[in-house]
């Protein structure tokens, strides 16, 4: 993880029941621990690797996530509402019922990404890699 990145400072995260800092929760998903309903909106999460984690019904609205790995992540139910997803790996990803609503996904790669339910505009996907069954809401 990059500690050069600016993070908002005083927000609060309530990972696995108690108080946490930023860095602290990324450790936490990092090691492998399950994290739901957390607040990352407006977040510069850029080039982080959250592959094989588990991230149900977390908000990323408007969250700087270029070039981050999502790899075989669980994302159920997030809302990535105007995030910036260029570049981001959401290969073999669980999509299912995630808000996809004007984020950035130029040269973003959902090969065999679950995207069932998901609220994706078409005109977003412009430069995506996308491969697999595509089910979602336009």
């Amino acid at each position: 993880m990059q500690s050069d990145k600016t993070y908002h400072r005083n927000h609060v995260f309530k990972g696995m029941g108690e108080d946490m800092t930023l860095q602290e929760l990324l450790s936490a998903i990092q090691q492998g621990q399950k994290i739901q309903g957390e607040n990352f909106s407006g977040q510069d999460l850029s080039e982080q690797d959250f592959s094989k984690a588990s991230l149900v019904e977390c908000d990323f609205s408007g969250a700087n996530l270029r070039n981050t790995k999502f790899v075989r992540a669980n994302l159920r139910a997030c809302n990535f509402t105007k995030a910036d997803l260029r570049g981001a790996d959401l290969s073999e990803s669980d999509l299912f019922d995630a808000d996809l609503t004007g984020a950035k996904l130029r040269r973003a790669n959902l090969t065999n990404s679950i995207r069932i339910g998901a609220k994706i505009q078409k005109w977003g996907l412009k430069g995506a890699y996308i491969s697999g069954p595509t089910a979602y809401v336009d």
